[in-house]
């Protein structure tokens, strides 16, 4: 729909003082950079920028007389983690749009305002079509970069566009480092095969940034195998723990690791294209329950890398949340979905920073997912997501004071 003249925001040219070249804007920097002559130009100052910094909160294991002591794993021992309850799934498996517009109707049709504005561009002369919801946009035939002048001025933004409540959508963000056409030619590759026809795929892949919180997840678990039953300790520093049901859970969980070197102020006027920006939800008894929701679905996985065993059953648990001090994070991704010919349904999820991507597929009768490695592995900062391999272990003596086994020792009888 073409808007009225009168209408139409004013629209400034993102080009360099300096040389005249596009800028390109740099959530990490917090401003426009020339990638010709480094000149610099910092968005407005707004809110975000005054959001306290993270403070991670890790707690090494204590060794004590070359023993683990694991008292923060001890207490409330519990039995065979509860699997998600059908309604999770139900939820779970509905397709986005479904439940964007459950969440937020105002948003999920102001994301699809498809309102445009017209101009020439005035470093090439040729035709230009601009969305409204595009606070940036690029000129295809010469590469200047554009924005609403309002916006680039002050930093404001269309609140509509935030799913769920504004003020409950983080301040703090990981950039994207992917870009999107090189995440539509990823995505392609993937579901190549799958889907006979790839040409929408550019139209349907998703821009998102999805809201969690960064906590150190330790567990300490017994287990029955093929083998005999045995203890084990294992634990994931910088988990992301979901604030947010919109996105498959699991499949996010499948995206890490996660850099958090690279967290900045999200400066929502500053985002080039689309970019689902979706706020924490109150998800109830349900977020509390995430957390072994995840452990059952994931350490039967783990323990079969690990050690090579198959039929692995959870029989008792015990887990501690350590949440770092104002960690609540948006992370970036992209994100497909699409039904198949016999009937199924395929989602497709990709980390934003590194390009990771894990890929679903589900039917009336099952559900397969796949996890598809960067062509290149990335350089992550010390502060990451760091999955610790499974310790098998046996309790010694008190204060949960544990002795770290092979799996052969830990199998054995005493």
């Amino acid at each position: 729909m073409e808007i009225s003249k009168s209408q139409e925001p004013k629209i400034s040219a993102l080009a360099c003082p300096k040389c005249g070249a596009p800028m390109y804007p740099d959530m990490k920097k917090g401003g426009f950079s020339c990638l010709y002559c480094d000149t610099f130009r910092p968005f407005a100052i707004t809110d975000e920028d005054f959001a306290p910094a993270v403070k991670f909160r890790h707690q090494p294991v204590k060794i004590v007389d070359g023993l683990l002591k694991l008292g923060h794993v001890a207490i409330e021992v519990k039995e065979a983690l509860a699997p998600p309850p059908r309604e999770e799934r139900l939820k779970r498996l509905l397709p986005l749009d479904r439940k964007l517009l459950e969440r937020d109707a105002e948003a999920f049709y102001a994301l699809r305002n498809e309102s445009f504005c017209e101009l020439n561009c005035p470093f090439c002369g040729n035709h230009l079509t601009s969305l409204l919801t595009e606070n940036l946009f690029t000129c295809p035939y010469c590469g200047q970069k554009f924005g609403h002048q309002e916006q680039i001025a002050t930093g404001k933004y269309d609140e509509r566009l935030v799913v769920g409540r504004k003020y409950n959508l983080y301040s703090k963000c990981l950039p994207f480092k992917l870009s999107k056409p090189a995440a539509q030619i990823s995505a392609k590759e993937i579901v190549k095969g799958l889907i006979q026809d790839t040409s929408h795929v550019n139209d349907r892949l998703t821009s998102a940034y999805v809201p969690v919180q960064l906590a150190d997840l330790r567990w300490k678990m017994k287990v029955s195998c093929e083998r005999g039953g045995f203890w084990y300790y294992q634990e994931c520093l910088d988990w992301a723990w979901p604030r947010s049901i919109i996105y498959d859970i699991f499949l996010m969980d499948e995206l890490s690791p996660w850099d958090y070197g690279e967290i900045t102020s999200l400066k929502p006027a500053y985002l080039e294209g689309k970019v689902q920006l979706l706020a924490s939800e109150n998800l109830g008894d349900w977020q509390a329950r995430i957390p072994d929701w995840i452990l059952q679905r994931t350490a039967p996985q783990r323990l079969r890398r690990a050690f090579g065993l198959e039929e692995i059953q959870l029989r008792w648990v015990s887990r501690d949340i350590r949440q770092h001090n104002y960690g609540l994070v948006l992370l970036p991704i992209y994100a497909l979905e699409t039904t198949l010919a016999n009937g199924g349904f395929l989602r497709l999820m990709m980390n934003g920073q590194t390009g990771k991507a894990a890929l679903q597929i589900t039917t009336a009768k099952e559900e397969f997912t796949r996890i598809i490695e960067p062509s290149a592995k990335p350089s992550l900062s010390p502060e990451s997501t760091m999955l610790s391999p499974p310790i098998p272990i046996r309790y010694v003596k008190s204060p949960f004071l544990h002795e770290r086994l092979t799996l052969s020792e830990a199998l054995m009888p005493r």
